[in-house]
């Protein structure tokens, strides 16, 4: 499987003129409607393809766990798998027997993957490569950098998706994992730094193909071919942001967060997540979830600050998210969240595109949809009818990998499978 973090709807155009795509496509299956999670994060989504469990359940609700006050560029993420709170395809993997390898996948440092370099990075006084070779494989890791670490500038796209696509291929080729999972983040940086439509993000997209190109080559030149089944798809979409808020000014200036005693202290701090975020009180404040939720009820009647709804533990839990918060506010389309409350309460440009583009916000926008595409034996061919859930992923490739998880929230994709249910779980011996 092959994440292309932040491929949606609004790329099927231009991958269809793109080689490796358009071949994929030709041969396989597609859906240009994948539905993300809520909110609609990286790790959030990625927790549930590998899972096929709702966040509630899964547990990794947020790219990275509550901090509040430290700023974004020191917060540590869910890295570990230890912080998954369902078992994994890696998981079930192992326990069939399986090889598996991880290549730059989220949420596997710690875990038992045959080959596994884990997606971790290091934070002020840590040293990355001590941090990943503990959270890996150190003889794959140090063989991989070996082989291929000229090709990479720590992590300056697209210069790590070609290390990230290189490694990939190699495996494949050399070690031939029964389940190979890796990540390539190009599309999302360049559309985080440019938007949407800038020619940075036309410049990644192609690269990308050329990436995708490496792994199917690398699946002809295995002789697995025949054998091997390849999906690609997104996590999320992208939102062209043209004016930025900063919540946690709102609950500054309502006295729920400061340095009173001059150190930091917190009643209630919003964990923004882009379009999105969830407004987090102490254990047993009710008042201070009172005063936040009227500090940001004021705030979203003005339209111009941005919030286009507040959201209550139980609409929350419709959308399988974070159980944990008090209650959430999303954004309107073109408008962030940031969580550092350093800079203006709000930033406002004049086109869309001029902060970035960012994602984080209700799965359920118009035209906010990811792309899947699968080829391969047990693939159906042609256009997936209906809407995907992310949950559904990972139920798909549990099935077509003649494994079943204990729990699972999704279904196998219909349409997808060739298969009949016995003859894919008879693949699992051959």
């Amino acid at each position: 499987m092959v994440s292309v973090d932040g491929l949606s709807l609004r790329e099927l155009g231009s991958i269809e003129s793109l080689p490796r795509f358009s071949s994929l496509m030709a041969r396989g299956a597609l859906s240009s409607s994948l539905r993300s999670v809520y909110p609609s994060l990286t790790y959030v989504a990625h927790a549930t393809m590998m899972t096929g469990r709702h966040p509630v359940n899964h547990g990794v609700t947020h790219n990275h766990p509550l901090q509040p006050g430290v700023p974004s560029d020191r917060q540590a993420w869910f890295w570990y798998a230890r912080q998954l709170a369902s078992p994994s395809l890696f998981d079930l993997a192992r326990a069939s027997g399986m090889t598996s390898a991880a290549v730059l996948w989220p949420l596997v440092s710690g875990a038992r993957i045959t080959w596994n370099l884990p997606e971790i990075a290091a934070l002020s006084g840590e040293n990355q490569t001590i941090k990943a070779l503990r959270a890996g494989s150190p003889a794959y890791l140090l063989g991989l950098q070996a082989r291929f670490g000229r090709y990479r500038r720590g992590s300056e796209e697209p210069y790590l998706d070609d290390f990230v696509s290189r490694s990939a291929a190699h495996t494949i080729r050399t070690r031939r994992p029964r389940l190979l999972m890796t990540h390539l983040i190009a599309l999302d940086a360049a559309k985080h730094e440019s938007g949407s439509n800038s020619p940075k993000t036309a410049a990644a997209l192609g690269f990308l193909d050329i990436a995708l190109g490496r792994i199917i080559d690398a699946i002809d030149a295995s002789g697995q071919a025949g054998a091997t089944s390849l999906v690609v798809l997104g996590d999320h979409g992208h939102i062209d942001i043209h004016s930025r808020l900063r919540p946690n000014r709102i609950l500054h200036e309502a006295g729920l967060w400061g340095l009173p005693h001059g150190s930091f202290e917190w009643r209630a701090w919003c964990r923004c997540s882009g379009g999105s975020a969830y407004v987090h009180t102490r254990p047993g404040d009710a008042e201070a979830e009172t005063l936040a939720l009227a500090a940001l009820k004021t705030a979203a009647s003005d339209p111009a600050m941005g919030i286009a709804s507040v959201l209550d533990r139980s609409e929350i839990a419709a959308r399988h998210g974070d159980s944990g918060a008090a209650f959430a506010i999303d954004a309107r389309a073109g408008f962030q969240f940031l969580e550092d409350p350093e800079g203006p309460l709000l930033e406002t440009e004049n086109r869309p595109g001029d902060f970035g583009a960012d994602h984080g916000y209700s799965p359920d926008l118009p035209g906010y949809r990811s792309l899947f595409l699968a080829a391969g034996p047990g693939i159906a061919r042609g256009e997936l009818k209906g809407e995907i859930d992310m949950v559904d992923v990972g139920a798909s490739l549990a099935r077509l990998l003649g494994l079943e998880f204990p729990e699972c929230d999704g279904f196998p994709i219909k349409g997808l499978l060739q298969e009949q249910d016995s003859d894919i779980a008879g693949r699992r011996d051959r």
